[in-house]
């Protein structure tokens, strides 16, 4: 956008106004939240991952009987069955907030190109709201 506040096209200028810049603003968040949530997403797959590593470890160790798991910065050693429990908690939690990530995403993406068309609309090519 130029300092005057105005796009110019080919034979018109078109004057931002409020209104359109909020719809700009809101557009660049949304944006930014969609970023975020898919860094958080490939967070939540490694971690995801990692569980599953740790799942078949377990199933590959001779001696059953007890497992470190770790909580924060400290290791708790438990037994198969808490290990498991354990195990099936934490992907039950990081499986809902994949689904609350996914969720937010549709939202954020129907948001998203309801702002861009709007703002095209307005703007036509003298906007460039691509990803």
């Amino acid at each position: 956008m130029s300092a005057q506040g105005r796009f110019a096209e080919t034979s018109e200028e078109v004057e931002v106004r409020k209104e359109d810049q909020d719809r700009i603003n809101e557009f660049g968040v949304i944006h930014q939240k969609l970023a975020d949530l898919a860094a958080e997403r490939k967070a939540i797959e490694e971690v995801l991952m990692n569980i599953e590593d740790a799942e078949q470890e377990v199933m590959l160790a001779e001696d059953n009987d007890s497992f470190l798991v770790q909580l924060g910065s400290t290791y708790v050693r438990v037994g198969e069955d808490e290990f498991n429990e354990f195990i099936e908690k934490k992907r039950s939690e990081l499986d809902e907030k994949m689904s609350n990530i996914r969720s937010e995403v549709d939202t954020l993406d129907k948001e998203k190109a309801d702002l861009k068309a709007t703002l095209y609309a307005r703007f036509g090519s003298t906007i460039n709201l691509e990803d």
